[in-house]
């Protein structure tokens, strides 16, 4: 047997599945989000603006949020964020406007079409999901979301210790 630096652990073997995972669902997506002319990036922003529950990390939903707060919340950098941004706001499918305490800052909104486009996406998206964890039943799917979000918290605890800012991703 050929002698390797390399043995079998449960964590590596988590990460490479975890990105397996990833660039399926990555894959799937982008045939839907292209029939709506948006990327997996735009898509994120979009909800994000829009204030979908599962993107705001416990954070309340107001009215209105910042590039900032997004780039933030998904470990992206803002210059990547700001782009997105910009692209959208041309799309129509979100607006910005001054914040009212400081007017160097730019509140993001979803429009009356970026609200459109997500709810026609919405089954498509849940069935997508829904093939993902059809063999796991509610309590297996709850078990594994919480084990998930306190890997990523972690994750984001490490990487604020070691740089002090949020975990950055490519993109």
């Amino acid at each position: 047997m050929p002698h390797t630096p390399f043995r079998f652990r449960p964590e590596d073997a988590i990460s490479l599945c975890l990105l397996d995972l990833a660039n399926a669902l990555s894959h799937q997506s982008e045939v839907v989000l292209a029939e709506a002319g948006l990327t997996a990036p735009q898509w994120t922003v979009l909800m994000n603006v829009a204030g979908d529950i599962n993107f705001q990390d416990g954070r309340a939903v107001g009215d209105g949020v910042f590039s900032s707060e997004i780039a933030t919340a998904r470990g992206l950098s803002r210059p990547h964020i700001s782009a997105t941004v910009t692209e959208l706001i041309r799309k129509g499918l979100i607006s910005q406007q001054d914040d009212p305490q400081d007017r160097r800052r730019k509140l993001l909104r979803v429009t009356a079409a970026g609200l459109e486009i997500l709810y026609r996406l919405q089954p498509r998206r849940q069935s997508i999901n829904d093939r993902m964890m059809r063999d796991l039943n509610g309590e297996q799917r709850q078990r594994l979301l919480d084990l998930l979000l306190a890997v990523r918290r972690r994750v984001r605890e490490s990487t604020c210790d070691a740089e002090g800012e949020g975990l950055r991703i490519a993109g």
